[in-house]
């Protein structure tokens, strides 16, 4: 599932969550290639409590529940720095759902279809899988390949259960580019595994 936030407040979380994220890999001062801020959620700052929100709001509303308050939510910011990608996993064992945000991005894209083709310059490919298909699986000259690949966009937010593969494809541009990595728990009713609902 997709969503998509716009309009002058978006614009200003963006931006703040942007130079959260930064600041805080650059206060690491760690790796060359790609960073990870952990514990995003843990900032106080209003701009990482609207995107927490959004993530419970979305999640809730993907999943059918009424109530946000018992959605558990993990943060973390990813920088990522020229040809550096992430491989093909899944976040699984640590969550029911993944979310992938963007505060920046091809603002090019904007109002134009979630999968268009993207360069690789303005921002990275992000890449969902279908997981019931193998990678290396043959296909037929005709067939599509089984994947969704989406550009990045200030705004945009990809909601996927956890067990979708998915990766990002080596980042071209020489500016440093953010993603925020949600990790969410659903407070599932303990009928939901018995069968009973």
């Amino acid at each position: 599932m997709f969503a998509e936030f716009m309009g002058p407040d978006v614009d200003f979380h963006n931006r703040e969550l942007e130079s959260a994220v930064l600041a805080g890999c650059d206060a690491q001062q760690g790796a060359v290639h790609e960073l990870r801020l952990y514990e995003l959620e843990e900032c106080k700052s209003e701009s990482i409590s609207w995107l927490v929100s959004k993530v419970r709001e979305m999640s809730a509303h993907y999943c059918g529940f009424v109530s946000t308050s018992r959605v558990e939510v993990t943060l973390r910011g990813v920088v990522l720095r020229t040809f550096d990608h992430i491989n093909t996993h899944t976040e699984a064992r640590e969550s029911d759902l993944g979310v992938a945000y963007w505060p920046s991005g091809n603002e090019k894209t904007i109002g134009q279809p979630i999968n268009q083709n993207a360069d690789g310059f303005t921002a990275p490919i992000f890449t969902m899988e279908d997981p019931s298909r193998h990678l290396s699986e043959l296909r037929l000259p005709m067939e599509m390949r089984h994947s969704v690949d989406v550009c990045p966009r200030p705004g945009l937010m990809a909601l996927y259960p956890a067990h979708l593969p998915h990766n990002v494809h080596p980042y071209r541009g020489d500016k440093p580019f953010v993603q925020i990595v949600a990790q969410v728990r659903m407070p599932w009713p303990q009928d939901y595994f018995k069968g009973n609902l």
